[in-house]
C-alpha cells in the first residue's frame, strides 16, 4: 500500500529543517544580514511610540529573562521578547515588506529567531539560518492565501505566525517532524484581522507581535514533544478552508523551495508609511517640480482597489492613520517635497496648505491596475492647475523596491534614524559597528548582552 503524499506542512517543515547558512547564495546571506539590521532599527525605535510604551508596559510586569527587549535593552522571557520586538518592529510602518503578497516578513520572523537564538544559546548562523527560513515560509504562505484572504485577514497575522515558527524552528535546530508539528501548532494560533482599519489602525501592531510570539511558543512545544496537525494549511478544517474564500494558490506555499528565494523580493522601506501609499508618493515626488508654486484646481490619483480600501482615510485625525491615507502622503510630499517621520507630526498634519490639496484630491480604482496588482503596485497622478495646465506621471516602483533597492549608504542612514530614536546617535552608531560580528558570532546571547548593553 502506497504512503500518502507528505502534507504541505511537511513538505515546507523538510526544506526548513535542511537549510544551512554556509550553503546559501552570497546575496541571500547579504538580504538576510539587511533584513535583520533593518529589524533591529525598527524594534529599537518602535517602542517610542503609543503601542510600543503599552506593550513595554505590559512586558515590564512579567519580570526578567534572557532574552532582550531591543528599544530598551533590557531583558525579558523569550515569549514577551519575542511579542514586544515583533509588535514594536511595526509600529512606525518603516518594516520591510513584500509588495506581491501585501505581507510584511521581518517583523514576526526576526523577532521570534533573535528570542529563540538568545535562549537557548546558538550561534549567528543559527539565528540567520533562521530567518531565511522565516523569510521563505511566510512569502510562500502569504502568496498561497492571496488577495482575497488579505480582504478580512491581515497577512502579518496569520503567514506571520507560520514565518516565527519556521524562524524558530530553524534557530533551534528542529528535525522536519519537529518543524512540521511547530507548523501545525503556528497555525491554530494564527490571526489577525482587519477591523482594526478604519477606527484604530495602530491596533493592527498587535498581530506582528502576537504571531511572532505564537510562531516562537508553537516551536518551543514542538521541542518538547507536542504533535501539531499536519494537515493545518490545506486540511478540511484547516488555514486554507477557514480563511481563504477564492483565489487559493496551495502548492504556491511550497513551490520552488531551495531553488527560488523569495527573500529576494524583499522591499527595504524608504519611507515610513504603508506600501500601498507608496507608489502615489513616488508620483507625487515626480511631479512636484512642475507644479511649483502653482495653484491647484484639483489631484485625481489612480491606484488599485485594494490599495484604496486599506490606504483611503480622507481624513486621517493623527499621524499613524495618516500613514493610510493617499490622500494625506500625496498632499504632503507635494508640499514638504520629502516624506520622513517629521511629516507625521501634529504640526505638519495640521498644516493648511497640506489640508487644502487633500479636499481637491479623488482617489479612483483603475481595473487595469487591479488586474497587476500582484506583480506590481502602480498609480497614476493627473493634476489640473488653476492656470490650465494638465501634468501627470505614473509610477510602478518604489525607492526600496528590489527594483529600485536602497544602497548601503541610505539603509546605514537609515539604521542610525530609526535606531537613534530609542538609543541616541552614540549608541546607534555604536550598534551598527558591531552588527557585523553577528553572523559569525558563537553566541547570539553574548552578543546581544554585549552590542545592546544599556
Amino acid at each position: 500500500m502506497l504512503a500518502p503524499p507528505p502534507c504541505l506542512a511537511e513538505r515546507l517543515a523538510a526544506f526548513t529543517a535542511s537549510l544551512r547558512w554556509e550553503d546559501l547564495p552570497p546575496d541571500v546571506r547579504t538580504l538576510a544580514e539587511s533584513a535583520f539590521r533593518d529589524w533591529l532599527a525598527n524594534a529599537a525605535a518602535g517602542t517610542t511610540t503609543p503601542f510600543g510604551r503599552a506593550i513595554l508596559a505590559v512586558a515590564r510586569m512579567t519580570g526578567g529573562g534572557q532574552a532582550s527587549l531591543v528599544g530598551p535593552r533590557s531583558f525579558a522571557d523569550p515569549l514577551v521578547a519575542a511579542m514586544v520586538n515583533g509588535g514594536a518592529s511595526h509600529a512606525l510602518e518603516f518594516d520591510d515588506s513584500h509588495k506581491a503578497t501585501f505581507y510584511h516578513p521581518g517583523s514576526p520572523t526576526c523577532a521570534a529567531a533573535f528570542a529563540a537564538a538568545q535562549a537557548f544559546a546558538r550561534g549567528g548562523a543559527d539565528l540567520f539560518a533562521g530567518v531565511v527560513a522565516g523569510y521563505e515560509a511566510g512569502i510562500r504562505l502569504a502568496a498561497a492565501l492571496g488577495p482575497e484572504h488579505y480582504r478580512i485577514w491581515h497577512t502579518t497575522g496569520t503567514a506571520g505566525a507560520f514565518a516565527a515558527a519556521a524562524a524558530a524552528a530553524r534557530t533551534l535546530g528542529l528535525t522536519a517532524g519537529q518543524t512540521t508539528a511547530a507548523f501545525g501548532l503556528a497555525g491554530i494560533q494564527a490571526a489577525g484581522l482587519w477591523e482594526v482599519l478604519s477606527s484604530v489602525p495602530a491596533a493592527k501592531n498587535l498581530h506582528a507581535a502576537k504571531a511572532a510570539q505564537n510562531g516562537l511558543l508553537a516551536a518551543l512545544l514542538a521541542r518538547e514533544g507536542l504533535p501539531g496537525p499536519a494537515s493545518i494549511l490545506e486540511g478540511g478544517c484547516g488555514v486554507f478552508a477557514a480563511m481563504v474564500p477564492s483565489g487559493l494558490d496551495a502548492e504556491a506555499s511550497v513551490a520552488g523551495c531551495g531553488e527560488v528565494w523569495r527573500i529576494r523580493e524583499t522591499t527595504f522601506k524608504a519611507y515610513p508609511i504603508c506600501g500601498h501609499a507608496m507608489t502615489p508618493v513616488e508620483a507625487a515626488f515626480q511631479l512636484r517640480p512642475q507644479v511649483g508654486d502653482a495653484a491647484v484646481e484639483s489631484i485625481v490619483v489612480h491606484s488599485n482597489a485594494i490599495s484604496i480600501r486599506v490606504a483611503g482615510n480622507s481624513d486621517p485625525g493623527d499621524g499613524y492613520a495618516a500613514k493610510f491615507s493617499i490622500s494625506y502622503c500625496v498632499a504632503a510630499a507635494l508640499v514638504c517635497g520629502r516624506m520622513t517621520q517629521a511629516e507625521f507630526e501634529p504640526g505638519v498634519l495640521r498644516d493648511p496648505r497640506i489640508r487644502g490639496l487633500m479636499k481637491r484630491i479623488t482617489l479612483v480604482a483603475d481595473p487595469e491596475f487591479d488586474r497587476i496588482a500582484r506583480t506590481v503596485r502602480p498609480a497614476r497622478i493627473e493634476i489640473r492647475l488653476v492656470d490650465g495646465r494638465e501634468i501627470d506621471a505614473h509610477c510602478e516602483t518604489r525607492r526600496g523596491d528590489p527594483e529600485q533597492p536602497l544602497s548601503a549608504g541610505e539603509l546605514s542612514a537609515k539604521f542610525r534614524d530609526l535606531a537613534g530614536l530609542a538609543w541616541g546617535a552614540e549608541t546607534a552608531s555604536r550598534v551598527e559597528g558591531e552588527f557585523a560580528l553577528l553572523p559569525c558570532c558563537q553566541s547570539v546571547a553574548a552578543w546581544a548582552a554585549r552590542a545592546l548593553s544599556a
